[in-house]
Parts: C-alpha cells; sequence; structure tokens
C-alpha cells in the first residue's frame, strides 16, 4: 500500500509539473496580447481614434450635462447623444448610453470641465490608483497565504482583461469593487452599520446588490440593511431633489427601455458577458424572445442555489465567507446588461476562497502539490477570460460559461466548509 501510495503521489507531481507550464505558458501569451490591447486602447479613447469614446464618453457627457443645469435632458438618448457627440474630439458613430444614477453624474461634473483627452487621462490615472489600492487591500487579506500564490493572485487580478477594460473604457467597477470588499470585511469584523455605509456606495451600478441584500435580509443583519436604506437613498433621493423633481422617474424609465436601447443609443448585445450575450451572439437577435427565458430561469436556478447556504450560513452550519462569495457572484449571472470589465468583481470571491485553502496554521501550505495546484488554476483562469473575451470580440460571446461554472464550485467546492467566519448574534 506505501508503494501504490507513493506511486500515486508521484503521478500527481509530475502531471502538475506538466500542467504548470502548459497554464504558465497561456498566461504568458494572454499578458502580451492583454498589454497591446492596454496601449493601444488607451491611445484610441484619448485621441478620438476610430470613434472610440469609451463608457467614459458618456460619464463625461453626464457630468457636462448635470453641469450646465440640463438634468431634466439626463435621461434623454437624444440629448445624451447630442452632447457626446458636441464634446467628443473625434467622430462618434454610436453614443453610448448614461444609465447610471444622478449622483454619479455629479461625481463627473467637475471633470468635464477640462478637456475630453485630458479629462479621460485624468480617470485613467484614477482609476489605475484605485487599482493599486485594491491589489494592496487584496494582498493584505491573503497575508496567509504563501507568498507565490499570494502574489500570483495579486498579478492576475491586476493584470486580467476585466480590470484592463475598466481602464481603457473609463469604467467605475473598481468603485464597486471596493465597496463589496470593504463591506466583507466590515462584516467579518462585525461592523454592521459601516458595512451598510460601504454598500451603498454600490448603488453606482445598483444591480450588483441583488445578491448581498437578499442575504441580508436572511441573516436578519437589521443595522447594516438599515444604514444602507438611509445612505442610499440620500445618494439617489437628495440630488434628484436638489436638481429635478422628476429625475427619479426619468431614470427608472431610462433603465427600463435601455435594455433594448436603438435609434441614438447603441447598446451591443452580442458583446456581453452574461446569457443575453451568448444568446445574441448565436441567434444574432436581441429580441427578448432570444434571451429573457433562459435568463430567467438561470436567474431562478442561482437563487435556488444561493439561498439555502445564506439561511444555513445564519446559523453557523456553512461558512459565510462562502455565502458572501455566492452574493457577490450571483448578479454576474442574472443581470441582463453586463459586459467583460464588470468580471473584475469574480475576483472577490476568488480572493475569498484562496484565503480558505490556504487557512492559518496550516502545515501542508507549503507542499509542491498544494502550491502547483492553486497557480494552475490562477494561470488557467487568466488565460481563460482573455480567451473568451477574444471570442466575444469576434462574434461568439460564451463568457457566461465560465461564470457559471465559477458559480458551481463556490456553491459544491468550497476549499474550506468549516466556518472561519460566524454570524455569532445568529447562531
Amino acid at each position: 500500500m506505501a508503494y501504490l501510495d507513493a506511486a500515486a503521489s508521484a503521478r500527481t507531481t509530475d502531471g502538475a509539473r506538466l500542467v504548470l507550464p502548459a497554464a504558465a505558458a497561456a498566461a504568458l501569451l494572454a499578458f502580451l496580447a492583454t498589454l497591446v490591447l492596454a496601449i493601444a486602447g488607451i491611445v484610441r479613447v484619448a485621441t478620438g481614434d476610430g470613434g472610440a469614446g469609451g463608457d467614459f464618453m458618456s460619464f463625461y457627457a453626464a457630468g457636462y450635462i448635470v453641469r450646465h443645469g440640463m438634468t431634466d435632458g439626463l435621461y434623454n438618448g437624444a440629448v445624451q447623444a447630442f452632447v457626446q457627440r458636441a464634446v467628443y474630439p473625434g467622430d462618434l458613430p454610436h453614443a453610448t448610453g448614461y444609465p447610471l444614477p444622478l449622483f454619479v453624474a455629479w461625481a463627473f461634473a467637475p471633470l468635464s470641465r477640462l478637456p475630453f483627452t485630458a479629462a479621460y487621462l485624468r480617470w485613467t490615472a484614477i482609476n489605475a490608483a484605485l487599482l493599486a489600492a485594491l491589489a494592496f487591500a487584496l494582498d493584505r487579506h491573503l497575508v496567509n497565504v504563501p507568498m507565490l500564490p499570494r502574489r500570483t493572485f495579486i498579478a492576475v487580478f491586476a493584470c486580467s482583461i476585466p480590470a484592463v477594460t475598466n481602464i481603457i473604457l473609463g469604467q467605475v467597477d473598481f468603485i464597486v469593487f471596493g465597496a463589496l470588499f470593504g463591506a466583507y470585511l466590515l462584516l467579518r469584523e462585525e461592523r454592521e452599520s459601516l458595512a451598510g455605509i460601504a454598500l451603498a456606495v454600490v448603488l453606482i451600478k445598483p444591480q450588483f446588490l441583488l445578491g448581498v441584500v437578499p442575504m441580508l435580509l436572511l441573516w436578519q443583519q437589521w443595522r447594516t440593511l438599515r444604514t444602507l436604506a438611509l445612505a442610499g437613498g440620500a445618494l439617489l433621493i437628495v440630488p434628484a431633489l436638489l436638481a429635478e423633481p422628476g429625475a427619479l422617474a426619468a431614470h427608472a424609465r431610462f433603465v427600463a427601455g435601455y435594455q433594448g436601447a436603438g435609434g441614438d443609443l447603441h447598446v451591443n448585445a452580442a458583446a456581453m458577458s452574461n446569457w443575453r450575450g451568448l444568446a445574441a451572439s448565436v441567434t444574432g437577435s436581441n429580441a427578448a424572445w432570444a434571451w429573457l427565458p433562459g435568463m430567467a430561469a438561470i436567474t431562478a436556478g442561482a437563487f435556488a442555489v444561493a439561498m439555502p447556504r445564506w439561511r444555513l450560513a445564519a446559523h453557523g452550519a456553512v461558512a459565510a465567507d462562502q455565502a458572501y462569495a455566492l452574493a457577490v457572484m450571483l448578479p454576474l449571472l442574472v443581470s441582463p446588461h453586463l459586459y467583460a470589465h464588470s468580471l473584475v468583481l469574480l475576483f472577490i470571491p476568488l480572493a475569498i476562497a484562496l484565503r480558505g485553502y490556504f487557512p492559518p496554521d496550516d502545515a501542508t501550505a507549503g507542499d509542491f502539490a498544494r502550491q502547483s495546484g492553486a497557480l494552475t488554476l490562477m494561470l488557467a483562469l487568466y488565460a481563460a477570460l482573455f480567451t473568451l473575451w477574444l471570442s466575444t470580440s469576434l462574434g461568439f460571446a460564451p463568457m457566461v460559461l465560465l461564470v457559471a461554472a465559477l458559480f458551481a464550485g463556490c456553491a459544491w467546492r468550497w476549499p474550506n466548509p468549516e466556518p472561519q467566519w460566524r454570524l455569532d448574534s445568529l447562531a
């Protein structure tokens, strides 16, 4: 038996030695391609070459609109398109809709005082600083993870295609990431009210609370929910009351119609990273019949998987870390409007899982097989994210399959099922 055990161990080690270099080679190729993409993308958006305005164009124009007292036209597609073409330095064949809340437009108002190129480069620098801060926070959180897997994870996160596209497009998902990750850390420290304030920031893109809020309701975290309601209400309602009484209703109508936007605004459904993107890329249609039934089934299935685990976590039977990870991932499956840059949020549950894979005082943390397995998975994920993004750019959008696989793995193959963070007040 000892001989057989030794032989099995040797085969595992030999397999790891073969698979790890292959994953590293694929990741290196993906990194080089991503680097070229980042440089070319930033130059194109900054110079207005080829009509590449990025999502920052819509944020910049929204800031311009509210700063000039045109708040009543903020959620008018024709007004958005007109202003974007007026302030953009190049030709803009397609305007990008602005579906975010009013307070975000006011946040971009100061940048709209600058010429577009200067404003975009400044926001790019801010995003790079946010990315560095998030990488530092993740490194601190993973302090018990051995150095090589920890640093590899940070590098994979910072250089991943979701992170890079956030910077190229001038998106705001790093702020959402920081708010969700900060709320997780605060909940672990039983600072429930501060966690609610952090979650209020997620209202920049409210759909990313679709998992966390139901989880908190099942956990009966009333202090967190109360603070979220108060702070979130202030962010959403106060700017609307001060600027335009009908802004909230106009925003709701715009978002409801934006899913199938046409005319002055452009929505490329076939480039999305959700079920809608896959269905649109296969059928060639963005009509509701092509994607809505499948999206409804995925939504029902995702909640059916997550909710029992949220309930069990409330009583200490399931790791609360796992429950929070599922809550962060769920909107990435069920949101009807999702692009690759928002998949940067995947690295929150992945970081939580990696920390569980190398718990404190783990005597086997230094084993080659253990570390090489983690490294192989991280490098393979990096290459997969780029490959699926490239496939989407070429007309076939299978990214949702990877997200679904990660969600299933989070639900059924959590690395450390023993609860390390318990909801003691509810147990």
